[in-house]
């Protein structure tokens, strides 16, 4: 009775089973059958929306233009018209009010709310004006409601499924489980009352059959089974034998203790390691024959009742013929049979390690005495540098003022005598030399001030409103003479789209603009040269700008670009190198890195150069 009781438990979870598994695949199978048609649904309902969205833009833009309210209303109620939108609402001036608005009384289901701008184009070759924005609101009542459908049909399918897989498992379960259990059951209790001969007839070769020919098998290996106990006792003694010979001629130490400290065995290798030779170590303390103070003793036995085991801890030891020695040693705790408690461990002299890592500290320490002394004197003389380089500012400020002042008055007096109408052609002559000489060195003195101040951080922009065109042609027109003394074409690209006003430094950038303008002319022997200010990006309260300098001169090789903006260096061939200091590229970089841009060049030898930068500047 019992067993038939068993097994009508396994027929019916058997049963159970697989009704959950059909139920499992049927509800699979409907979620991905109900959000495909939920997704499907939403994606035409998203589409349907997108529609009406471009029907509203073209059907209100006229009536808006014309602020024809009478068919504004009109639209709005034939929007409306269409159960799916919930709510529609347009924003212009051309509307009472500024606004125009439908909405139904109830909720929205699962919103859908789209915004666009609705634009009046007059003709199809103008472009269009924005006369509102329109906020459109689509409810999926609709979409909801099919998909409740679907979900119904659905439940349905899963109920007469599930109902139609049980009973059918039922019916078979019982004919291919329980039955051939029950009888293999009846051969188990033969063979436990001591029939071990029993045998059962296989009726189907199937798992069932397998695991009635293993039971038969089963009951004719019995008999073997002492003989077979009796080779694992053998075997257990030599495992036995392999791990005693391991343990004694172990070239590291081993030991077990009690809970106590007590030593219950240690190997022929650790004996040797603490001097004991012929001393009987079984019972003693493994604290007493290791030497260990009770300090370092209780420190262990505390890390190993917290963490359970200790691991790598080093300890100086003192062996019974008194030589003192360094250990590391690893320990766990092993649950013994009766709820005892043993201490198994191993003990690795590292004497020689030890001495080798005090050695290595000694050296160690000597280096550290040497970084120490190299380091004071690198900054001794790092601190005897920045004094050098502070005398060499101050020495370039002191004398380029003291050049400049008596440099003014000879340029003042030279123009005072060119000026005298007395004075013989000849002379002026000479005097207009004395004046050129005179500028072309105020200007060397002013780029070397320059690098000065860049290069102790003192360079600070002052932007103010400037009107940015003025500046353009004042840069251009600075150069005009000598582009026109050599026949070159000097052209501007002026963006009609550019500010007048802006906040700038307009010294800094003319200065920039200037320098680029001038190695144009100079460099440039044939075509023209060209300024152009393109605006790149413009908003309400900033626009940003890109300037450019280009010229059909003798252009640059890639080596000769790589060091183009460095200090003191001209690219240039000899003769265009006379009279110039390499100072002017390098400055004007810096200046425009201020102003929160970099020049960038663009060239090829002989086919001219191209220098721009891009600069965000504020309305005035």
């Amino acid at each position: 009775m019992a067993l038939a009781r068993m097994t009508m438990g396994l027929q019916t979870r058997l049963a159970a089973g697989i009704a959950l598994v059909a139920s499992l695949i049927v509800l699979a199978v409907g979620w991905y059958w109900t959000a495909r048609e939920e997704a499907d649904l939403l994606g035409h309902l998203r589409e349907r929306e997108t529609r009406m969205a471009g029907l509203i833009e073209r059907g209100f833009a006229g009536p808006i233009w014309n602020l024809d309210h009478v068919a504004i209303e009109n639209l709005l109620d034939a929007v409306m018209a269409d159960p799916e939108v919930h709510a529609i609402e347009i924003r212009g001036l051309g509307l009472r009010g500024g606004i125009a608005r439908r909405e139904r009384d109830r909720p929205a289901n699962g919103p859908l709310q789209r915004e666009f701008d609705i634009s009046y184009q007059p003709a199809t070759d103008m472009p269009g004006t924005q006369v509102a924005s329109a906020t459109l609101v689509y409810t999926r009542d609709l979409v909801d409601e099919q998909i409740h459908r679907t979900r119904v049909f659905v439940f349905e399918l899963l109920a007469g499924v599930v109902a139609a897989v049980a009973v059918a498992g039922y019916l078979l379960v019982d004919w291919l489980v329980r039955r051939p259990v029950a009888r293999l059951g009846a051969l188990a209790q033969r063979v436990a009352k001591g029939d071990l001969g029993a045998q059962e007839r296989v009726e189907r070769a199937d798992e069932i059959g397998e695991l009635t020919t293993r039971f038969n098998a089963m009951s004719l290996k019995l008999r073997s089974a002492a003989d077979q106990v009796q080779l694992s006792s053998d075997d257990l003694r030599a495992s036995e034998a392999r791990y005693r010979s391991l343990f004694e001629n172990a070239t590291e130490g081993i030991f077990q203790a009690d809970a106590s400290g007590r030593v219950l065995s240690i190997n022929r290798a650790l004996a040797q390691m603490l001097g004991l030779g012929a001393i009987n170590a079984v019972g003693r303390r493994l604290r007493e024959l290791a030497g260990v103070s009770r300090a370092q003793m209780r420190q262990v036995i505390a890390i190993m009742n917290q963490q359970g085991k200790v691991q790598q801890a080093q300890l100086q030891l003192r062996s019974a013929d008194g030589r003192s020695l360094w250990v590391e040693v690893n320990a766990h705790w092993v649950d013994a049979e009766g709820g005892q408690r043993r201490i198994e461990g191993m003990v690795s002299d590292i004497s020689l390690r030890r001495e080798a890592e005090a050695e290595l500290a000694r050296h160690r320490e000597h280096l550290e005495e040497l970084v120490a002394e190299r380091t004071a004197e690198l900054s001794e003389a790092k601190l005897r540098a920045e004094a050098a380089n502070q005398a060499k500012g101050r020495f370039l400020a002191t004398m380029s003022h003291e050049f400049r002042t008596p440099l003014n008055a000879i340029l003042g007096f030279t123009q005072l005598m060119q000026m005298d109408s007395t004075v013989p052609a000849g002379q002026q002559a000479k005097l207009q030399l004395m004046r050129d000489s005179g500028l072309h060195l105020l200007e060397l003195i002013n780029d070397v001030l320059d690098v000065a101040s860049i290069e102790a951080g003192k360079v600070a922009l002052k932007p103010s409103a400037v009107d940015i065109r003025a500046l353009l042609d004042m840069a251009r027109d600075s150069v005009r003479l000598r582009a026109e003394q050599k026949n070159l074409a000097l052209r501007a690209d002026i963006d009609p789209r550019l500010p007048h006003l802006v906040m700038v430094d307009g010294q800094r950038l003319r200065q920039v603009l200037l320098n680029l303008l001038s190695n144009a002319v100079k460099f440039t022997d044939t075509g023209g040269v060209e300024l152009a200010a393109h605006v790149i990006e413009q908003q309400p309260a900033q626009v940003r700008v890109r300037f450019e300098v280009s010229d059909s001169g003798i252009g640059m090789t890639p080596a000769q670009q790589a060091r183009l903006f460095q200090a003191f260096e001209q690219v240039s061939d000899a003769s265009r190198q006379l009279g110039g200091t390499g100072l002017g590229l390098s400055i004007s970089q810096q200046l425009v890195r201020l102003m929160g841009g970099l020049i960038a060049v663009r060239s090829a030898e002989g086919q001219g150069s191209s220098f721009g930068f891009e600069l965000s500047l504020a309305l005035a």
